[in-house]
């Protein structure tokens, strides 16, 4: 079965909330992400992914996993930034 765009659209608006929210969350408390290194950056998507799995292996509640999901997009974004791709 294939998306629509209308379906894409959404799923990427809702997620961007999310991810939106943790970073607002973290904002005052950590250092700028522009100012890290990819390494760094990298190692922190591997993390957050170890993280998002344990959370989906041990039946956390939707909007946890989806917190924690936003936290790999999030450092995955840095990446992308910190590496000149966006």
């Amino acid at each position: 079965m294939s998306t629509t765009k209308e379906q894409e659209e959404g799923l990427v608006r809702a997620f961007s909330k999310v991810m939106l929210e943790k970073l607002a969350k973290n904002r005052d408390r950590k250092g700028h992400w522009s100012r890290t290194s990819l390494g760094y950056l990298t190692g922190r998507v591997h993390d957050e992914a170890r993280e998002l799995s344990r959370a989906v292996q041990r039946g956390a509640p939707p909007e946890e996993i989806a917190r924690e999901a936003a936290d790999v997009a999030n450092f995955a974004a840095m990446v992308a930034r910190v590496a000149g791709g966006i």
